[in-house]
C-alpha cells in the first residue's frame, strides 16, 4: 500500500515538473492537414475553420439510403447542369429501381 502511494507521488511530482505545452505546439495539435486550417484572430482566442471539400461516395449512398430505403445498386460521378454530382441508382423496398442525383458540394438530393 505504501509502495503504491510512493509511486503515485513520484508520478505526480514528475508531471508537475514538466513544462506546459507551448502555444505553437497547441496550434499544431489542432491543425489537421487537408481538413482544417487555423484562422488567426486578434486577441488571445483562436478559431479553427473547417474546410469541407464536399461529400464522399459513401456519404452520398448513406444520404440516399436514409431518404429512400432499399439497396444502393451503383454510384457514378457525373456532371449535371455544370455541377459535379453523384448519380445513385437504387432498388426500393417495393422492388422499384430509382435514380437520383446528389450534389457533391451540398449533399442535396434531386431526381
Amino acid at each position: 500500500m505504501k509502495l503504491t502511494g510512493a509511486i503515485i507521488f513520484v508520478v505526480a511530482l514528475l508531471l508537475s515538473l514538466t513544462p506546459p505545452p507551448s502555444q505553437a505546439a497547441a496550434e499544431r495539435a489542432y491543425d489537421v492537414p487537408h481538413r482544417a486550417s487555423l484562422e488567426r484572430n486578434a486577441g488571445p482566442y483562436r478559431t479553427i475553420r473547417v474546410q469541407q471539400k464536399g461529400i464522399s461516395r459513401d456519404e452520398a449512398a448513406s444520404l440516399v439510403k436514409r431518404r429512400y430505403g432499399g439497396k444502393i445498386l451503383a454510384i457514378k460521378e457525373v456532371q449535371k447542369n455544370g455541377k459535379s454530382m453523384y448519380r445513385v441508382k437504387g432498388l426500393s423496398d417495393k422492388s422499384q429501381v430509382y435514380v437520383v442525383y446528389v450534389d457533391k458540394q451540398s449533399g442535396r438530393i434531386s431526381r
